[in-house]
């Protein structure tokens, strides 16, 4: 849409073209906020939608539920800058950090002790096969996959053990999810996401 007449478009509050050369930290961090997710992957920008709706429906659910249930030390984010490194910043759907005094951009990775990604059949981002191996060599502690398939959620959480995530906990469509770390908690998705409002 062209801009209205006596106006101006600034180019920097344009989506970013992932094309666009040798991608740092700085220049990554100055970007605008927009509404698409963009990541920053050894000096590439992974650029994608927002997701459909039950995503986003399910995001918020389980970022109340895991909030009301968390420790003191700890809080639970959606969609936060998480750093693992240099030039390599992802965002995981939903994060538990550490609570610490800081209003950063980002978390670090060694203050993160969960990520949460919720996959939907036309939600494949760019890089996403190799987010766990990236976030396993990050020293993040707990991964957690929710897949949103045609029969229901399904989710896997994962325990990083010698460098690799290995599965402890799966929950097939219509089952409960039980997690005992970082957070405890029991639920079913499948109900979350139908529901007509958060319970309680």
């Amino acid at each position: 849409m062209a801009a209205p007449t006596g106006t101006t478009v600034d180019q920097t509050d344009r989506i970013p073209d992932p094309a666009a050369g040798h991608w740092t930290e700085e220049r990554f961090l100055g970007l605008p906020t927009d509404r698409r997710r963009v990541e920053l992957l050894d000096g590439a920008l992974l650029v994608s939608p927002n997701p459909a709706r039950p995503h986003q429906r399910l995001s918020f659910r389980l970022c109340a539920l895991l909030d009301g249930a968390r420790p003191d030390d700890v809080e639970v984010l959606e969609a936060v800058n998480v750093r693992l490194g240099p030039e390599r910043i992802l965002i995981p759907d939903l994060a538990v950090v550490t609570l610490v005094d800081s209003d950063g951009v980002t978390c670090e990775a060694s203050e993160t002790r969960l990520v949460v990604e919720i996959l939907g059949p036309n939600r494949r981002r760019t890089g996403e096969a190799v987010k766990p191996a990236l976030y396993a060599a990050a020293g993040i502690p707990h991964y957690l996959r929710i897949d949103l398939g045609p029969d229901g959620p399904e989710a896997t959480a994962y325990a990083l053990s010698d460098g690799r995530y290995r599965e402890t906990v799966r929950a097939r469509p219509g089952e409960r999810l039980c997690l005992t770390e970082p957070i405890v908690l029991d639920v079913g998705l499948a109900a979350l996401l139908a529901a007509g409002r958060l319970p309680g």
